[in-house]
């Protein structure tokens, strides 16, 4: 996606309920810096859950303009998604 504006939650449907998933998305940023919640994840429907980082130290999306950032999300027996990302591609 190229952002225009900032993204406050993230939906998955169809995520398998047993077994090991990803999903890896591509975030191009705006001239404008925006923002991406990953504290609003919800998976098959289920409530809002904060996707797990390492460390716990949370993701923020790149803000130069033009930056890419790559995030993969794991989901294992569709619980919430472990979270890495590649940042900041110019």
């Amino acid at each position: 996606i190229t952002l225009t504006e900032d993204i406050s939650t993230i939906n998955f449907t169809n995520v398998p309920a047993n077994g090991v998933s990803t999903f890896t998305l591509q975030i191009t940023q705006d001239s404008t810096a925006r923002t991406v919640a990953i504290n609003a994840v919800t998976v098959n429907g289920g409530g809002n859950v904060t996707a797990k980082t390492a460390g716990g130290g949370g993701y923020t999306v790149s803000t130069g303009s033009g930056a890419i950032d790559l995030v993969t999300f794991l989901f294992l027996d569709a619980g919430t998604p472990l979270l890495n990302a590649l940042q900041d591609f110019s």
